[in-house]
């Protein structure tokens, strides 16, 4: 409840993103309108629509958000005030609305705009266009490791977002600021010191003192105000959004060692992640009921009447080991594999945050395939569990089982672009119906975050896959345009990566296009 004893709180900390940031540069919306207000994040259903507003600093009453003059009941997503959020349903499928957002004394905080519901649950489109892309997040002052230029991936966003889209998808790691691994147990001792410095100045998250200490929410606050209101500030707010959860967005990269894995979160990091959530990532209005909340926030469907459904889940938080390892929890494996037998929809697309296809020879993905160096501590393949590629095969089996629509895969987690078809895997042959599988392109990796760079190795195909590149893996910067059609799904990608000059991002063109078609 938002009372004055959290308004007196919220007043004594610094504003969103923290003083090092600087100035917001809004797109849609005048500067002098919008300034106490960092990012509007929406989300929506055939019947709902949902947003989140971060603001710069907490107010004194809640905000007012009215939807065609109506207004919305508010609710606050943080123990500060300064997060917002807004759920209305009961609205018409396919429709466009009008949003004003304003502060208690009837202020506008952002010019009035529009955001539509989806498509009536019992329509067919002839048409749906989505965005993809992944791996947005990264400190733009994130040395050692680097990350494209808040600017620089504001111009990639805003180009993909003059085509257009219905909806947008960004598939995993909004968040970088990994604690343990980056500071305890990866890289070299010089790095890691680096590292530490960095977060020092910037946002200190202490994990040896109360979760809901001043000091660790005024450092969360400050990470999200630099790594994802910054970057989407109101560009967003009438494209719905829906975020997918991966490995850094749990403050911790994917490895393991004589300490342990970092999979499944231990409680301190959910606890990040699940603040994170609540405050700056879209609702998620498409979680199924798995019988357990802390297993349905792994997957969440989103439906565009009957021609489309895209099916996201999260490939971190259900590891586990041993003789029955996985990547996935059981019942949202069940889930999964149920609604490409059941969904109604002329299109599913899966999309995981963990790719099929391609590996970077990390610890946390399906395949076995990883540096030949056993001797190097950074190499921590040898953790790696075969249950993780026995559950690739059941989704790949039940991906390629379908019998009218075609097997897509579009992941998120790998810093790279391309378009591949696997037709076998190991022993299972997929070439009746090939699995298209695809990297949609990478928002906010710098020139040292790519994986040749990081791990001394590019992105390649797994050696237990049969497979046929359609477009070439680059490691750039860029994003896919995919626009679904009841008979087909055709993907545009764009590429761009320093040192070809930002101008150019304005009018980029397609690198590569395709056309996946039903197989019947």
């Amino acid at each position: 409840m938002y009372n004055r004893r959290t308004i007196l709180r919220g007043g004594g900390v610094a504003g969103l993103g923290g003083v090092l940031l600087g100035g917001v540069s809004w797109s849609r919306a005048a500067a002098a309108e919008t300034k106490a207000v960092r990012a509007i994040l929406p989300s929506a259903t055939h019947d709902t629509l949902a947003v989140k507003v971060l603001l710069e600093r907490p107010p004194s009453e809640a905000p007012i958000l009215t939807i065609d003059g109506r207004a919305v009941a508010a609710r606050q997503m943080d123990q500060d005030g300064y997060a917002w959020g807004f759920v209305q349903d009961g609205l018409k499928g396919g429709t466009s609305h009008e949003l004003t957002l304003s502060d208690e004394f009837g202020g506008s905080l952002r010019t009035p705009w529009r955001l539509k519901t989806l498509p009536p649950i019992d329509s067919t489109p002839e048409h749906f266009r989505v965005l993809f892309f992944t791996c947005a997040g990264g400190d733009e002052g994130g040395k050692p490791y680097g990350y494209l230029s808040v600017a620089d991936r504001q111009a990639l966003l805003d180009r993909a977002l003059s085509f257009k889209p219905d909806l947008a998808v960004a598939n995993g790691d909004h968040i970088y600021w990994d604690l343990w691994t980056a500071l305890k147990y990866r890289r070299d001792p010089a790095t890691r010191a680096a590292t530490e410095e960095q977060y020092r100045k910037i946002a200190w998250i202490n994990e040896d003192i109360a979760f809901d200490s001043d000091t660790n929410r005024k450092s969360l606050n400050t990470v999200i105000g630099r790594q994802i209101a910054s970057i989407y500030e109101d560009r967003f707010a009438s494209v719905p959004l829906v975020f997918v959860t991966d490995d850094h967005d749990y403050f911790e990269n994917d490895n393991a060692g004589p300490w342990g894995y970092t999979f499944p979160p231990r409680p301190f990091i959910f606890g990040l992640q699940q603040r994170t959530a609540a405050m700056a990532y879209p609702f998620a209005l498409g979680r199924p009921d798995l019988g357990d909340p802390y297993k349905s926030g792994t997957v969440e469907a989103v439906k565009i009447g009957k021609l489309l459904e895209i099916d996201l889940f999260d490939c971190r938080r259900g590891w586990s080991i041993g003789q029955d390892a996985r990547i996935l929890f059981p019942e949202a494996e069940a889930w999964l594999t149920g609604r490409l037998r059941t969904s109604q929809a002329k299109q599913l697309i899966h999309a995981p945050s963990n790719p099929f296809g391609w590996s970077a020879g990390k610890l946390g993905e399906w395949y076995a395939d990883g540096p030949s160096d056993t001797s190097s501590f950074q190499n921590d393949k040898g953790y790696w569990q075969q249950g993780w590629f026995d559950q690739h095969q059941r989704l790949a089996k039940a991906l390629s089982a379908q019998k009218e629509r075609a097997a897509v895969s579009i992941s998120g987690d790998m810093h790279a672009s391309s378009i591949a078809s696997i037709s076998r895997s190991a022993d299972l042959d997929l070439s009746a119906n090939a699995i298209q599988a695809i990297l949609p392109g990478t928002i906010g990796t710098g020139t040292p975050g790519f994986p040749s760079t990081v791990r001394g190795v590019p992105p390649f195909h797994a050696a237990a896959l049969e497979i046929k590149d359609i477009a070439k893996m680059e490691e750039r910067n860029g994003f896919s345009i995919v626009d679904v059609f009841p008979d087909r799904i055709e993907v545009r990608q764009f590429r761009w990566r320093p040192p070809e000059p930002v101008e150019a991002i304005a009018t980029l063109q397609p690198s590569d296009t395709y056309t996946i078609r039903r197989t019947s």
